[in-house]
């Protein structure tokens, strides 16, 4: 996928209270969809949780895999080995809006001692054949993770808008990215179990209820995560919050949280009221070329008028 700036332009940042009806979603947005764009590519296996190599793992942990949006869950086995020991076979469930595959061992894991998962590959809703899937070598560790994550939530957002040469769907198209930076997260089952959850709380398709927009891996500290949205999807007043999910499915209480951008709808140049009203601080140095171009015919006609 090629991508090409157009246009880009710092947030507005506005942290607020998120309204009451919020504060009930964050149980919900465990199991809410995460926006994408039309199903395209392999359906390969993601990320794990834990990633293979993992030390210190909570003897209580939920063990998940997270795929594609182009995969499809039709019972393939999932293998789990307490390795030395005899194992009883897991029964996974699937959760098709986030397209993770878990399931928690039949007894606690034990202190120190290595374990193995194979994560099956799926096969695609609009592809042929399998995408790839993993084998995940793991260690326990002696604690359980019994307390919700510790997350802020969304400190600020960056937006800009983007013309992308889409392979799936072989056009150009213009896109809305937003940069948000993080506030931290800490957990007592260890940071590198966390998820992150971004949703779009406000503007937009984000109408009686929020719009989740990102899962992943939770995000080095001090890193920014990119959301990328539909121009119709977010144009004019959007907010966004996030909360942090841990490895026995607790959230963190950030949902009450939104911060918010003011975007601007493409195309930006109509005529000369209008690139004036666009001229100012973050606007591109392309685009301050056109708006000096722009503005000189504009007063040139106003002069000629007069």
């Amino acid at each position: 996928m090629r991508t090409v700036r157009r246009v880009r332009s710092s947030g507005r940042r506005v942290a607020r209270t998120v309204r009451p009806m919020l504060l009930g979603v964050a149980f919900s947005l465990m199991l809410a969809k995460a926006a994408a764009a039309a199903p395209c590519g392999r359906p390969d296996l993601l990320e794990t949780f834990p990633a293979d190599g993992a030390t210190d793992v909570p003897v209580n942990v939920r063990l998940s895999a997270r795929y594609a949006a182009t995969a499809e869950y039709v019972n393939e086995e999932v293998t789990f080995e307490h390795v030395g020991f005899d194992t009883e076979a897991p029964r996974a469930t699937f959760d098709s809006t986030e397209g993770g595959l878990s399931f928690e061992p039949s007894a606690p894991l034990v202190a120190g001692d290595s374990y193995v998962v194979r994560w099956p590959a799926l096969r695609g809703l609009t592809t042929a054949g399998a995408g790839k899937g993993a084998e995940v070598k793991f260690t326990a560790g002696s604690t359980k993770d019994v307390d919700p994550p510790l997350f802020g939530g969304v400190r600020s957002i960056a937006w800009d808008v983007e013309r992308v040469d889409d392979d799936c769907t072989d056009s150009l198209e213009d896109r809305f990215m937003f940069d948000l930076s993080l506030d931290d997260a800490t957990d007592d089952g260890g940071r590198r179990m966390l998820s992150l959850v971004v949703f779009q709380s406000k503007g937009g398709s984000a109408t009686t209820s929020p719009a989740p927009v990102l899962v992943q891996r939770f995000p080095d500290s001090g890193s920014r995560v990119r959301v990328q949205r539909a121009i119709d999807s977010a144009a004019g007043n959007v907010c966004f919050a996030a909360l942090a999910r841990d490895s026995s499915g607790r959230v963190s209480n950030s949902a009450d949280r939104e911060v918010c951008v003011s975007t601007v709808k493409p195309p930006f140049f109509y005529g000369c009221s209008v690139a004036r009203a666009r001229a100012g601080r973050g606007t591109a140095p392309v685009a301050l070329l056109i708006l000096i171009g722009v503005g000189r015919r504009c007063a040139g006609r106003e002069r000629r008028r007069a």
